[in-house]
């Protein structure tokens, strides 16, 4: 949850879908009985597994649910969460353990419990109704709905007696009138799925457009998007990174560079360990909400990787290479893969394990360094005493210079004696893929070759055991039986297009290729330009279709960049897909103009699409060697494809030189004259004309 709810603005609301009646709230909740466990027992999922002691009559999502609702003419009851989710786990324990509250809701309702990260179709349409119902949304999230899943009502946290004024408010309502509430479900139902593209509609973004347009919904003092939390918001960072090449902007450099200081100076920094939390509480970066997921340090890893190419800034190295660091000691799955998240809360504290009292610090060596880096106080810095390592008021200079000292490993060793936080052991398909982009951008930060042995591992893990025979089919996680949804194809297909072009091994390309394919037939949606979420179609009362940038990138927007990178590489035989690519972006043009801080990989690929890339095509055995001499600056405008033979892709047929390593620089297919010399070849790549004023309209 996006900070702790009352309940009450979401009550108002109800009143307002489901009108007004006298409210009369059981305090009975005292009474205790000997519960068995209920079905979710069986299931795999552990934030399930958690829900599976309670008294209420949970249901897996599924068609026996929703038979049952509508045989007993009942509402649903839909709570969606995930395990590392704080507050989540509080509503488990303080409402849905509670006797009285699950003799409402098993007397009145069908209850159905949804792992978010097992079921991110579920969770996006439901996050939408809320966001159009309530103007927020969050986890966890609780909807009630008739007994085909439309929604009715939508809210986050609640406390107990919240929550059961409106659940037995809600049943009241609609035993008194259920047409009139069938009736309000069918409008609201036909409002929320109505059909959002308008490919009419010629809008025409400048660069300079979506430059003023990110300035005026950022935080240029102290970072991060407007508002009392912060996220890292890590898909319109990475975009920030490759539009200020096309776009030189003093503002936005600033801007980027303003953010990712906070942020790693900040308490969502993980000081000792390495890696970030999942966002700040305060506007200022310095109180983080503690749990970690892997889909953010999989992407921040990549981002300080990239900030550090392109500004030159050893602390944006040190923050990639400790967050590196993170994934491997905390996340890595000895059998392959990494794990999905660590939760919050250790011995029932919240971000116990990351906080100090001073009297703990005042037993170091170099004391007095770490209560001035840290801002460690007798009366602590958040709460109960307890203070959270942020070192905010210290430059970067200073603080390399600092965190080099003795006492963090000493503070590392004392907090690895505390009882750790439990983690989530889902291995998600698309994070890992995030992980895998994440350690090449690093490996061209460094050219360091265990972080491309890393990446490397990590591809062929998910090939083997992520999709089927013929990688047309890609599996949500670990176990193949779970169907894959959009971000899995597409955020692999593009981790692995990454991949090649620092190994050049053009089986991780032939995977990606076949992979993308696998996605466009698995997810075409019938009267849609854009690819639905899932290919299920079990009770969702309208499709999936992931539009804006959320925590990760749009499934939608990365197969764009897919398609435009696959289109280029395999011109010969996939120039449809860059017709497909052009038809998407036109219909995410038109549904993001207006949310231009979620459009980040949108953005991304409109940059691909209108400012063709410079191919540099390397053969010859020496071809990694000249390739990483040609890939030290920051060049989002350049592909690389070589290796020591020609393979299957057409650019480079002809090209192989015996006994030599030659580099060809070409545009738009066309090649100028090879040569052996980096200088020269690097002297070919650079642009002619300047690109600041272009369009990006279709």
């Amino acid at each position: 949850m996006n900070g702790k709810k009352t309940g009450l603005k979401v009550f108002i609301i109800l009143l307002t879908i489901l009108g007004n009646i006298l409210l009369t709230v059981s305090c009975n909740t005292s009474f205790k009985e000997t519960q068995a466990l209920n079905r979710l027992q069986s299931e795999s999922s552990q934030y399930l597994l958690q829900h599976a002691s309670n008294p209420v009559d949970w249901f897996p999502w599924g068609d026996e649910a929703f038979s049952k609702a509508k045989t007993e003419e009942k509402l649903l009851i839909i709570s969606i969460g995930y395990y590392a989710c704080h507050w989540c786990q509080v509503m488990e324990k303080e409402t849905f353990m509670d006797t009285t509250v699950a003799r409402l809701m098993n007397d009145n309702y069908v209850s159905i419990k949804v792992d978010r990260e097992e079921r991110p179709d579920i969770d996006q349409v439901y996050a939408e109704a809320a966001k159009k119902m309530t103007g927020t949304s969050g986890w966890p999230l609780n909807i009630i709905a008739t007994a085909d899943g439309t929604p009715l009502f939508a809210g986050t946290y609640f406390e107990n007696s919240d929550w059961q004024a409106i659940v037995q408010r809600a049943s009241y309502l609609y035993q008194d009138n259920p047409e009139e509430i069938l009736a309000q479900a069918k409008a609201l139902a036909n409002t929320l799925s109505q059909k959002q593209e308008a490919e009419s509609q010629q809008l025409s973004l400048t660069l300079s457009a979506i430059e003023q347009a990110w300035l005026s919904q950022s935080d240029t003092a102290k970072g991060g998007i407007r508002g009392n939390q912060k996220f890292p918001n890590s898909p319109y960072l990475s975009a920030l990174l490759d539009f200020t090449y096309y776009q030189p902007n003093n503002s936005l450099d600033q801007f980027l560079k303003k953010t990712l200081d906070n942020m790693a100076l900040g308490g969502m920094f993980d000081h000792l360990g390495g890696g970030f939390t999942r966002y700040s509480t305060d506007s200022e970066w310095k109180i983080p909400h503690f749990e970690k997921m892997l889909y953010d340090n999989a992407q921040l890893m990549g981002i300080y990787a990239k900030a550090y190419r392109k500004f030159n800034d050893p602390f944006y190295l040190y923050i990639a290479e400790q967050t590196a660091q993170c994934l491997l000691n905390e996340f890595k799955n000895p059998e392959g893969g990494y794990f999905s998240s660590i939760n919050a809360v250790s011995n029932e504290v919240e971000g116990g394990y990351y906080t100090w009292t001073l009297d703990e610090i005042q037993g170091l060596d170099q004391a007095d360094q770490v209560t001035n880096l840290f801002n460690i106080s007798e009366e602590g810095n958040w709460e109960n005493g307890q203070n959270v390592l942020f070192a905010l008021g210290s430059s970067k200079e200073d603080y390399l210079h600092t965190i080099d000292s003795p006492f963090k490993e000493e503070l590392f060793n004392k907090r690895a004696k505390r009882t750790a936080p439990p983690k989530d052991e889902k291995t998600i398909t698309a994070w890992n893929a995030l992980v895998l982009d994440g350690f090449v951008e690093l490996y061209r930060a460094t050219f360091n070759p265990s972080y491309l042995s890393h990446a490397d591992a990590l591809a062929s893990y998910l090939i083997e055991n992520h999709t089927q025979e013929d990688q047309s089919q890609v599996s949500r996680t670990e176990d193949i039986n779970q169907v894959g949804f959009l971000e899995d194809y597409s955020l692999t297909a593009g981790a692995l297009i990454q991949l090649y072009q620092v190994s050049f091994d053009e089986q991780w390309l032939k995977y990606s290729e076949r992979i993308s394919a696998g996605m466009l037939e698995l997810f075409k949606a019938e009267g849609e330009t854009l690819l639905k979420q899932s290919s299920q179609s079990d009770q969702l009362f309208m499709n999936s279709i992931p539009v804006l940038d959320t925590d990760l990138p749009s499934g939608n927007a990365q197969a764009v960049n897919n398609l435009l990178m696959l289109s280029e590489f395999y011109y010969d035989s996939r120039s449809e897909w860059k017709d497909k690519a052009t038809s998407m972006l036109k219909v995410g043009q038109s549904q993001t103009s207006e949310a231009l801080v979620f459009a980040g990989t949108w953005i991304q690929a409109l940059l691909r699409d209108s400012n063709p890339p410079y191919e540099v095509a390397i053969l010859g055995e020496e071809a990694i060697d000249m390739r990483n001499r040609l890939d030290l600056a920051f060049r989002p405008d350049i592909i690389f494809l070589g290796g020591n033979s020609e393979g299957d892709i057409p650019l480079l047929a002809y090209k192989l030189q015996e006994g030599r390593t030659v580099i060809y620089v070409c545009q738009n297919k066309t090649c100028k004259f090879p040569t052996d010399d980096t200088e020269k070849a690097y002297e070919m790549m650079i642009p002619k004309k300047n690109i600041a004023n272009s369009s990006i309209s279709d």
